[in-house]
């Protein structure tokens, strides 16, 4: 079903590109996707859920590698933003957003379904405040008032550059424009901290009202701290020295699929297992599979 849906989805951005939004019919998305219009409504309801299909797959891919990236322990601020970038590009040329930027802005996408612009607004919100998050923690909270004004200055340099690049661009592209980005949010934060009375574009939020998100950033780091913990308590265990190597190699091995951007949920699942036939670590890994998203599945 996720490979027809993901069919449907490129088969989409393909044609909106091409002719735009409005000018693109259900019909002419299942045929292009192979299918016939009937079998389009087992997947969607209609066309406007597709760029909000679009957007939730895109900040589901980026909230995944910030929980891996943060998990890391002993990353430089430097190594933080850089692998952020990098992370971010990455997903945006995967999902093929770009193909999409002739459409209106999304808070001008007038959908028949209130709630879906409202959904939508909101992923978008999501995708853009992790930006500021990645921003405060690199460069400091004293640096706050003027993110978002940051974030939308950066926003327009990677979305014009790939609007006209994307297609050429590999991995030695995306660190050049990488590096851009950084050395132009340097430059701008250095320059915001040489004055006291910067102007502001944009209040926090931007155009959206505060809400609650989920937030990778911390639960990165407290994956990070919750392995530790666990490695910790079984080297103070008091328990034989053939268990402590063998409790010590699972755990090598749950930490190395645990800080991959896509772990597989079924060796996760084994490896939980085990470790929890030990009465001390059971709360660690409680702690562990709630971050881990594996709670509904691990019993």
């Amino acid at each position: 079903m996720e490979s027809k849906k993901n069919d449907i989805l490129q088969a989409a951005i393909r044609l909106f590109s091409k002719k735009g939004y409005y000018s693109t019919s259900v019909e002419e998305i299942a045929k292009e996707s192979g299918m016939a219009k009937a079998s389009f409504y087992k997947y969607f309801q209609g066309k406007e859920e597709l760029p909000l299909e679009m957007c939730i797959i895109l900040e589901k891919n980026i909230e995944q590698d910030i929980r891996a990236l943060y998990s890391k322990p002993d990353l430089t601020t430097h190594d933080k933003l850089h692998d952020f970038i990098v992370l971010y590009l990455r997903n945006l040329l995967k999902n093929k957003v770009y193909l999409m930027m002739d459409l209106p802005e999304p808070s001008m996408l007038i959908f028949q379904n209130e709630q879906l612009n409202t959904v939508f607004e909101q992923h978008e919100y999501k995708l853009y405040k992790w930006v500021c998050d990645c921003l405060v923690d690199v460069f400091g909270p004293d640096i706050e008032d003027s993110a978002w004004d940051i974030t939308f200055v950066l926003k327009s340099i990677v979305f014009e550059y790939i609007r006209y690049f994307a297609d050429r661009m590999n991995d030695e592209t995306v660190e050049n424009l990488t590096q851009f980005i950084i050395f132009v949010s340097s430059s701008l934060v250095t320059g915001l901290k040489s004055t006291d009375s910067a102007p502001h574009l944009w209040s926090s939020p931007g155009w959206l009202g505060e809400s609650i998100l989920s937030n990778p950033f911390d639960q990165g780091r407290q994956i990070s701290g919750l392995l530790q913990s666990l490695e910790d308590s079984i080297l103070l265990s008091s328990w034989s020295l053939e268990d402590k190597q063998e409790y010590q190699q699972i755990c090598s091995l749950l930490k190395e699929e645990a800080l991959k951007a896509s772990p597989q949920k079924g060796l996760l699942k084994a490896l939980f297992s085990y470790l929890e036939q030990r009465k001390e670590l059971q709360k660690v890994c409680h702690l562990l599979k709630n971050l881990l998203d594996l709670a509904p599945v691990l019993e």
